[in-house]
């Protein structure tokens, strides 16, 4: 990881330094999944409509979490590191410009969808797993640029709670039906130790809704945006694709 540029800006707040390490569970939960969506589109069935709508529905919804989680780095980060930090100005740059670049690929997302769901042979099928493909090539060299040079100064421009508030407005936007999604997803990309330590610091009534019935939810969606060919359970989060 980037050593942060030195500050020549304002002053961070009293008590500066957090751990955004719940950044990196978030990018890896969407590394995973546009890993997996460009063959769970190909690998599913033509003739089952209602599960080619069920995918192409939750294309979408993978889609809108990824547009309003770089929304909100647009409107909470890229300012405050700017006045903080000038000299991160050409990263925060950088960063803007891989948004609206992955930004345009989303925009034209739907009409592939709709293609796919109103007509899914082998042709709509390609475009769409192809633009998907696209998309999550250009995010995963986006993301590791965010993780080397702009995470270092997050970590040194924040207090701890500003960042756990920024946290929590985070959350507000999401989805609900994406929630077990993202929670099975991030669990998955981390040790046993972190896992448990997470689940520590949940509420209990959300320990006790995902035991029941949220994990089954989870690797539900997984199979459903898998095509099937993704086991739920613990996998290398530096490894793209099905766990080991």
């Amino acid at each position: 990881m980037a050593t942060a540029l030195p500050a020549s800006g304002a002053e961070p707040p009293d008590g500066a330094g957090c751990q955004p390490d719940d950044l990196i569970l978030v990018h890896n939960a969407f590394r995973r999944l546009y890993a997996l969506l460009p063959d769970g589109v190909r690998g599913t069935p033509a003739h089952d409509r209602a599960r080619v709508a069920a995918v192409e529905r939750n294309v979408a919804l993978v889609n809108a979490a990824l547009h309003h989680h770089h929304r909100f780095e647009d409107e909470f980060f890229w300012d405050t590191l700017s006045t903080r930090r000038p000299a991160c100005a050409i990263h925060v740059d950088l960063m803007k410009e891989h948004h609206a670049q992955v930004a345009a690929l989303l925009d034209a997302t739907p009409p592939l969808g709709a293609a796919w769901r109103e007509q899914p042979v082998g042709a709509t099928a390609e475009s769409l797993a192809s633009h998907l493909a696209a998309i999550g090539a250009l995010l995963r060299v986006h993301l590791a640029a965010e993780e080397e040079l702009i995470v270092p100064v997050i970590e040194q421009s924040f207090s701890q709670a500003e960042w756990d508030a920024l946290g929590t407005e985070a959350q507000k936007a999401y989805d609900r039906s994406q929630i077990f999604l993202f929670f099975g997803l991030i669990q998955d990309s981390m040790t046993e130790e972190d896992a448990a330590e997470l689940l520590s610091e949940v509420p209990a009534v959300i320990r006790l809704l995902y035991r029941l019935y949220g994990r089954r939810q989870y690797e539900k969606k997984l199979d459903l945006l898998s095509a099937g060919t993704a086991r739920p359970g613990r996998y290398d989060s530096g490894v793209l694709g099905d766990a080991p």
